[in-house]
Parts: C-alpha cells; structure tokens; sequence
C-alpha cells in the first residue's frame, strides 16, 4: 500500500503515536490531507525526551512507526501558538510563520518498517504483511488503575502513589506522597535513569499545609478513578496514580512543604495546576534533580508565591 509520509525527530514521533501530541510544528503549509505515516528519524533530544518522561531506551529510529490522520494545515499567530502549547508541546519561542499540522487517530505499524527517511512528504510502501491497528493508541500519561496494590513480580508498584498516614488521636492524618522506582519494562517511559533507592522522592504532608491543597488531593484522586470518600484516616491501600497527575500532585507537595502561610500556600497549588504539561515536567525535573533540587524548589516558591 502506498502512502504518505513526514520525518519526526524522537521523541516526537513517539509522543504523536502515543496521542500525547495532536500538533507538529513546520514552517510549510501543505494542501494534503489524509492518512499520514510517521517515520522516527535517527535523531534524537534528548532534553525532550527527559522533559516528557520518554524513556530514550524504548525509542524506535530509523523506521516507520506508525500511522496518523492529517486532519488540516493551519497557520498560527502567537496567540493561537500560546492557546495550542498542550497539543504541539514545543518551547515558548514562537517565531513568525509558523503553521500547526493537526494530527488525529494514532495507530502503530507493527512492527515498525525500516526505510530511508526524506525531507518533506515523501511517498513509502506500507508492506501488506505488517498489518495497521485500526484502535487508536492510549496516551502513556493515561494509565489504567490496577484493581489491586499487590506488589508481587507479575504487578510491580505503581511509580506514583498516595499512602495515607495515620495520627494518632482519631480522624487525624497525614499524606505522604512517593515516586518509586519502577523496574524498567520496554513499552514504559520514565522520567529519570537513577537507581541508588528503591523510592526516589518520598513527601509528608499535614496539618494546615494539607488542609490548604485539599481541593487539588480530591481532584487528583477523581482523576485517577477514586471517590472523595475513599479518602479517610482508615484507608490503608494506596491511591495508585497516572504519570502527570502524580507529577503534578508531587510537585505541589515539594513546592509547599516548607510553607506556614496559607496565601502562600494556595497561590504555590494554583501556579502548579495552571501549569502546562511541558512546565510541569521541566519544574519536576529540577525540584528533584540531585544536589540542586532545593535551589531549585526555592525559586518555583518565589516564582509563584514571592515573599
């Protein structure tokens, strides 16, 4: 079957198949429309790849991965380039005459068709024998929530969790908030490469500082399946949460631990949700990247929350 095709940098090309990028940025308008193959170029960024959690080991090169729909070609001013961030999840450096390629319904070649890639469209044969999936691909930020906590071989932990911490004197809890270190499977993503400990960031909170960054804890667990009421000084089963929520929700624990002023504290929760994904990612990075994470958390405060 002959279709057309368009080169992708890694992780890029990754991040569309995995319906986590709606939106390829190009300084070319095409009159094209239709069924797209996305071939992964040999290159690599390796920044974008730690920045959206993309797991350099797992990337596919030099080959075609998979199929998309270009829906439509538009031009974009920086306003519409500003409003669009969180489908073409590219930097803050808009320069004239862009224009966003709308990519719809991501489907994986399997496996994948090695090639020579081409500048601009360029037309390759989809080999008969490597079928197309017709079901879109689910986004990898979007993880199903195991139906149990059992941490055996066969149902490693979830990478984010919220455990619940009993006080003693009744009702009275805290949350503690933990990045594990998940062991390495090759259609998993991660954010980071360190493996000194079996738990990479590990947050307690409680008190007022909880009390202030309640409303975010409740949508949180809405987002990942749970009811406000499983929430609860009893509870001993974790909440098992998806890859951005964890990170956002980790973030806003690293961000507020330090701070006794409840103003504070909702504006440092706030700035954080109002993050977009590419944001988030690269703050999280920072606030737990090794000897400068607390500079680092220091400025993310005075950025959204100044003394």
């Amino acid at each position: 079957m002959k279709i057309k095709a368009l080169s992708f940098r890694q992780p890029w090309a990754t991040l569309i198949l995995g319906g986590r990028k709606t939106m390829d940025l190009r300084t070319w308008s095409a009159n094209y429309r239709g069924a797209l193959a996305i071939y992964a170029s040999l290159e690599v960024e390796k920044d974008a790849c730690k920045l959206h959690g993309v797991d350099i080991k797992t990337l596919t090169t030099g080959a075609l991965i998979g199929i998309v729909d270009l829906v439509d070609v538009m031009p974009l001013t920086k306003k519409a380039y500003d409003a669009n961030q969180e489908k073409h999840l590219a930097g803050r450096n808009y320069r004239e005459g862009l224009y966003g390629w709308i990519l719809a319904n991501p489907r994986p070649l399997d496996p994948p068709q090695v090639v020579k890639g081409r500048l601009n469209l360029f037309e390759v044969n989809i080999n008969e024998a490597e079928p197309i999936a017709t079901h879109p691909v689910v986004s990898s930020a979007k993880v199903t929530k195991p139906a149990t906590s059992n941490t055996g071989l066969n149902n490693p932990p979830a990478e984010f969790e919220l455990r619940v911490i009993p006080i003693k004197g009744g009702n009275i809890y805290h949350l503690a908030f933990t990045q594990n270190l998940v062991e390495a499977v090759p259609d998993q993503p991660f954010l980071y490469h360190e493996t000194s400990a079996s738990t990479r960031v590990k947050v307690e909170l409680g008190g007022d500082t909880l009390k202030a960054i309640a409303d975010h804890i409740i949508d949180t667990l809405r987002q990942n399946g749970y009811k406000p009421t499983d929430l609860g000084a009893s509870r001993r089963e974790p909440f098992l949460l998806n890859e951005e929520s964890g990170v956002r929700l980790g973030l806003i624990f690293l961000a507020v631990r330090k701070l006794s002023k409840t103003d504070r504290i909702e504006a440092v929760s706030h700035g954080i949700r109002a993050m977009t994904s590419e944001e988030l990612y690269y703050w999280y990075s920072k606030c737990t990247g090794g000897l400068a994470a607390e500079r680092a958390q220091t400025a993310l405060r005075t950025l959204l929350a100044e003394e």
